[in-house]
C-alpha cells in the first residue's frame, strides 16, 4: 500500500494477477469463453481497433467481433484474420447509421463485453453513431404515402442503449471526446456499466481540471473522476491508476517502454477481453494494467526500451499469461 498526496493507492501484486486469471476447462467453447465486439477504425485509422483486436485475443477472448467501415475490412482482415467482421456503411446518413446500429447490436446481445474508440474519428458518422450507441437518437421509420410512390421518416421510440445498459464497455479516444462535449452524460447511463480509459489530456477535457493538477496527483483525480461518474477509470499517467471511486491499485512501476503509439489500443482490447471472460469492470483492468505492464518490461529487455512497438505488446501478453496460467497450475 502506497500513498499520493490525498488517497491510498494499493499495488497491483503477482498475487493479485494470480487470482483474477481466467481459468479454461475442456468444454470451453469462444462464446462461451467470451465474446468482444470493438467498434472504431474509420478509413486511416485501421491500426487502433486492430490492436485492440490482436490484444484481445492474445488475452483469451474467445471471439472477436470488429464494427469497421466496409471500405476498412480488407486491410484489417490481413492483420487480424481471427477476427469476425461487421461491415459498417460508408456513408453519415442517419439511415446508415441505423443500418450500423441493426449490424452491432444482435452481436453485443451475444456478447459479454464491447470496446469502443479506438480509430473511430471525431467526423460527423462517428458522431451520429456514438449517438444511437449511447442511445440519444432516435430510430427512423419508413412510411408509405400512397401506392408506395413515396416515403416518408417518422420518429419511433428509441431502443434501449448498446452503450452504457447492460453491457460493459471500455470507452477509449475519441469515444472519450464525443462524452467530454455531452453534459452530465454519466446521468445518462447505468452507474459502473463503463470503463474509461483516458490519458491526462482526455481527463482534462471530462473534467475540466487543469492537466498540471492531474499529473500532480493523478490518483485522486482517478478516484475523484470514478466517484462523481459512478464508474470505473484508468488513467494513463505513466503508470495506469485504475479506481472505482472507493479504491485506486496502479503497478509498482511504469513501464517506459510502452510511452508508444497504440499502447493505449493494446490496453483497451485486453481490459475488453478480461470483461468478455467475466471479470468485473475493476478486476479486469487490473489485470490487464499488470500483464501489459510485465509485457513492455519483457519487450524491453529483448528490444531497449526505445525499440519497442505497439504490435510487438500482445504477443508479449501471452507470454505473461502463460507464466501466470503455469504457475497457478502449480499451486493447485
Amino acid at each position: 500500500m502506497t500513498s499520493s498526496k490525498s488517497v491510498s493507492v494499493e499495488t497491483i501484486s503477482r498475487a493479485d494477477a494470480l487470482r483474477l486469471l481466467p481459468k479454461r476447462d475442456e468444454t470451453a467453447h469462444k462464446w462461451g469463453v467470451g465474446g468482444l465486439v470493438i467498434i472504431g477504425g474509420a478509413p486511416g485509422y485501421i491500426g487502433a481497433p486492430a490492436l485492440a483486436a490482436m490484444s484481445a485475443g492474445r488475452s483469451g477472448a474467445g471471439i472477436v467481433s470488429l464494427a469497421v467501415p466496409r471500405s476498412s475490412v480488407g486491410v484489417t482482415a490481413a492483420l487480424v484474420p481471427e477476427a469476425v467482421f461487421l461491415p459498417l456503411p460508408d456513408t453519415d446518413s442517419s439511415h446508415g447509421v441505423q443500418k450500423a446500429i441493426e449490424l452491432i447490436r444482435p452481436h453485443v446481445e451475444k456478447s459479454r463485453a464491447l470496446v469502443v474508440g479506438p480509430g473511430l474519428s471525431r467526423d460527423e458518422m462517428a458522431t451520429m453513431l456514438l449517438e444511437a450507441l449511447f442511445g440519444n437518437a432516435p430510430r427512423t421509420a419508413a412510411r408509405s404515402l400512397g401506392f408506395g410512390a413515396q416515403t416518408a421518416k417518422v420518429a419511433s421510440e428509441p431502443e434501449d442503449p448498446v452503450i452504457g445498459g447492460d453491457t460493459h464497455a471500455v470507452v477509449d479516444a475519441d469515444a472519450l471526446h464525443w462524452l467530454a462535449e455531452r453534459e452530465s452524460w454519466w446521468a445518462q447511463v447505468r452507474p459502473f456499466s463503463l470503463i474509461l480509459t483516458p490519458h491526462v489530456g482526455e481527463l482534462a477535457a471530462l473534467t475540466g481540471a487543469d492537466s498540471r493538477e492531474i499529473l500532480n496527483d493523478p490518483a485522486a483525480s482517478a478516484s475523484k473522476a470514478a466517484r462523481d461518474w459512478q464508474q470505473t477509470v484508468v488513467l494513463k499517467a505513466g503508470k495506469a491508476f485504475v479506481s472505482d471511486g472507493t479504491v485506486v491499485k496502479t503497478v509498482a512501476a511504469a513501464s517506459p517502454a510502452l510511452a508508444t503509439a497504440g499502447s493505449g489500443d493494446v490496453l483497451s482490447g485486453s481490459i475488453g477481453a478480461f470483461l468478455a471472460q467475466g471479470l468485473n469492470p475493476l478486476d479486469a483492468a487490473v489485470l490487464a494494467i499488470y500483464a501489459g505492464t510485465e509485457a513492455g518490461n519483457a519487450l524491453a529487455d529483448q528490444y531497449s526500451t526505445l525499440g519497442v512497438v505497439a504490435t510487438d505488446v500482445p504477443r508479449a501478453i501471452a507470454h505473461v499469461l502463460a507464466e501466470l496460467e503455469t504457475e497457478s497450475a502449480g499451486k493447485s
